[in-house]
């Protein structure tokens, strides 16, 4: 598609010099105007700046001047003013779908790819029929003469249906319907379930994990068989009003391996995931996480890890969110998500990178019991770290081991701590201040504030201590800020708590302790 191939038309800049690439386009779009010359005025061509707009003419020149300062106009990934046809540009036309398949599931299959249509002696595993039905739904016209494909017609279905929360039966009754309106010796399904069949194999792989419903207990692992919550004796299952057993409170934990291994497995995207590497950096900037002072720290202290561009630095954010709304139900559930950071920044915090790794339940705030519900994705993290998991990277056509670290974290619940982060909820939130920290109650607002307690950190002789107007009225800033503990401080603060997977009267201790950020040692074990 043009549009990826040209995608340097709009990727002009790197701080505050021009990237190679779009410097080597600039020139092939000069060579292009030159061998059109109809569309030309002599020796003047037009200049698809915003400026310019294409409605007027300059030398060469001028024009790359102008596509250096300027860049190119909005969406014009089609050179139609300089004498780019469309009949020439659609000659190949790529199958979307095809090239979907592949780079989700083909990196391992490659010698089907390259044998299609050649005899096989072996039935395949299902992890290659998989790829193969794929391929073929990707192929496979949706009745003769559609310009749809089976597959595409699926997943557009699929879509819609997330997109506008559609029911099953809804679904079931406009395919029904499309399935009737369309030629009879057609290849599309009736029903969504049958239309969800055409898409297995792309689906990620999601892991349904029963929960105590007071949230102090995973009925996971070596507690998976049990019925009663070991910790306070609650009930597994609940019963509904026809008898039938159901689960009291179930956590919905997404495996953030395999979405990682995605990431290197579309050309594109794989190349972007080491940006942070490739890219110089402007000297005393914070422009991108890879600036910061733990990127650094972490590059320093695991060098190996440091060495492979391609490994994964991963931030963590959680906070509540009520799915009813203001009208609905007293109902809130807490979705935990990932980041990865290696991205450049006006990729990296772009929804399709957010990863969400777990759904806890609610209905109320998870508060110190998160500790409990994090245990996958934390076990995972961990797996991650130590072992590695076996990627191919598409741009290289490599296999390499994918590691990732856990950076940064941060919460909207009560402090009772987090890992190399910050939660923002609780007069003692801050990690640096503790005790110390100058947060002030709202009377009216009925929350802590944090107003004015940043002046301190400033150096002794900073105008701001002293002014009296712009922050709090007639007050100055004589302190300094407290002492900022490293690692090994706060690990000794920390070691000798319970943890909150130990159960309820660990959580209460751990409340009870005036310790602020540090009154629930999280820690999670991680070697880091």
């Amino acid at each position: 598609m043009k549009r990826r191939e040209r995608s340097w038309m709009y990727d002009r800049l790197d701080g505050r010099n021009l990237k190679p690439d779009f410097l080597k386009g600039v020139g092939e779009f000069i060579q292009f105007c030159k061998e059109h010359p109809t569309c030309n005025d002599g020796d003047k061509i037009r200049c698809p700046c915003p400026s310019c707009d294409n409605r007027r003419f300059h030398d060469t020149e001028t024009v790359r001047v102008h596509l250096y300062k300027k860049g190119f106009v909005r969406n014009y990934y089609q050179w139609i003013c300089q004498g780019e046809s469309l009949v020439e540009s659609s000659r190949v036309q790529p199958n979307q779908y095809r090239d979907m398949v592949i780079d989700a599931l083909g990196n391992n299959q490659e010698h089907l790819v390259n044998e299609e249509g050649n005899s096989v002696e072996e039935e395949p595993n299902d992890e290659a029929k998989k790829f193969i039905d794929l391929l073929k739904a990707a192929g496979d016209p949706l009745y003769e003469g559609s310009k749809f494909s089976v597959l595409e017609m699926a997943s557009r279905i699929a879509s819609l249906k997330c997109e506008f929360n559609l029911q099953h039966r809804c679904v079931d009754g406009f395919a029904s319907l499309m399935n009737d309106a369309i030629p009879n010796n057609n290849q599309m399904g009736r029903t969504f379930n049958s239309t969800k069949k055409v898409l297995e194999g792309l689906e990620l792989p999601h892991e349904r994990i029963h929960t105590c419903p007071k949230g102090c207990l995973l009925f996971w692992k070596g507690d998976a068989q049990l019925d009663k919550c070991r910790v306070c004796g609650s009930d597994r299952y609940k019963k509904t009003a026809k008898g039938k057993l159901i689960p009291a409170k179930v956590l919905i934990y997404f495996p953030i391996t395999p979405r990682l291994q995605r990431l290197y497995a579309t050309k594109n995207i794989s190349e972007d995931m080491t940006w942070h590497a490739k890219n110089p950096r402007v000297q005393n900037t914070f422009a991108h996480p890879s600036d910061s002072q733990a990127w650094k720290h972490l590059d320093t202290t695991f060098p190996n890890f440091a060495s492979e561009p391609r490994n994964v630095r991963l931030g963590l954010c959680t906070d509540g969110f009520a799915p009813h709304g203001k009208f609905g139900s007293q109902y809130s559930c807490w979705p935990v998500i990932l980041t990865p950071y290696n991205l450049p920044p006006s990729m990296c915090m772009k929804r399709p990178f957010m990863f969400l790794s777990l759904l806890v339940p609610g209905p109320k705030n998870p508060k110190g019991n998160l500790d409990v519900y994090m245990q996958p994705l934390i076990e995972e993290l961990k797996q991650l770290w130590e072992v590695g998991a076996m990627t191919y990277d598409i741009s290289s056509k490599q296999n390499f081991n994918l590691r990732a670290a856990l950076l940064w974290t941060i919460s909207d619940f009560p402090a009772y701590g987090m890992l190399s982060g910050w939660s923002t909820a609780g007069k003692k939130a801050c990690p640096y201040c503790m005790d110390k920290s100058k947060a002030f109650w709202l009377e009216h607002g009925g929350k802590v504030s944090w107003f004015d307690c940043h002046r301190q950190f400033l150096p002794h002789d900073h105008p701001f201590r002293k002014n009296k107007t712009a922050l709090c009225k007639n007050k100055v800033e004589n302190g300094m800020g407290p002492h900022i503990m490293c690692g090994e401080e706060l690990w000794q603060c920390v070691k000798d708590l319970p943890k909150a997977t130990d159960g309820p009267e660990a959580l209460k201790k751990l409340k009870s302790a005036k310790m602020g950020w540090f009154k629930q040692s999280i820690l999670w074990e991680l070697p880091y």
